[in-house]
């Protein structure tokens, strides 16, 4: 049997725009041009879209997954924040605070908007990530039960167990108006607020005596 590849029917080309560097694709075929970056987003659905695609590509990289093994394995953070349970007796998920990271991929975008600078998926999940390296997010280690029941609106975190420097995202990204608000109750939630009972060897009862 002779396999031999099929003709292509578009003469398909990578563009190089000489005069600004940008990539783009283009087709012998066509006057239409498909530039690889973006200069704004067109509706709220199509940003809304574009946030979360840049959301699951950090979680799902490499050096997402590098910065979490950096947390544990080099800063030591190997329990629960709450308590204190370590992370070879359960699982530990690092839970971003008081900003969330659909928030900071967010800010991003609209920053690199108010600059003028065009960018893609991968630019902002680079410029996410690097925040990250540069310790300049909140987070806190956290029991993954607790951080489901954090997300299922059962559980406060108070803001003094916040690891990195979140309050550089207020000072520096332009956080959406509408957010502020719900990020600075957070920040305004504190340790005496909180009634962690759950505690590890001190869960309620277990001093109790035994009755039979």
């Amino acid at each position: 049997m002779n396999l031999t590849k099929p003709p292509l029917e578009n003469n398909v080309s990578i563009d190089i725009n000489s005069v600004e560097g940008e990539l783009t694709l283009q087709s012998s075929q066509s006057p239409f041009t498909l530039s690889l970056r973006i200069a704004n987003v067109n509706s709220e659905k199509e940003f809304d879209s574009f946030i979360k695609n840049c959301e699951r590509l950090v979680r799902s990289s490499l050096e997402y997954k590098e910065w979490i093994s950096y947390i544990i394995e080099v800063l030591g953070e190997r329990e629960c924040s709450l308590t204190h349970e370590l992370i070879s007796e359960c699982n530990i998920e690092i839970h971003h605070h008081p900003i969330n990271l659909y928030t900071i991929c967010g800010s991003i975008v609209v920053d690199q908007i108010n600059k003028g600078q065009k960018f893609c998926t991968f630019d902002i999940a680079t410029l996410v990530i690097e925040l990250h390296f540069n310790n300049k997010v909140g987070f806190i280690p956290l029991l993954s039960d607790l951080h489901h029941k954090y997300h299922s609106g059962f559980l406060d975190l108070p803001i003094e167990l916040v690891k990195g420097d979140y309050k550089y995202l207020l000072e520096s990204l332009p956080i959406d108006d509408n957010e502020r608000p719900r990020i600075y109750s957070l920040c305004n939630i504190h340790l005496d607020d909180c009634k962690v009972g759950w505690i590890k060897d001190k869960y309620p009862g277990i001093e109790e005596p035994l009755k039979i």
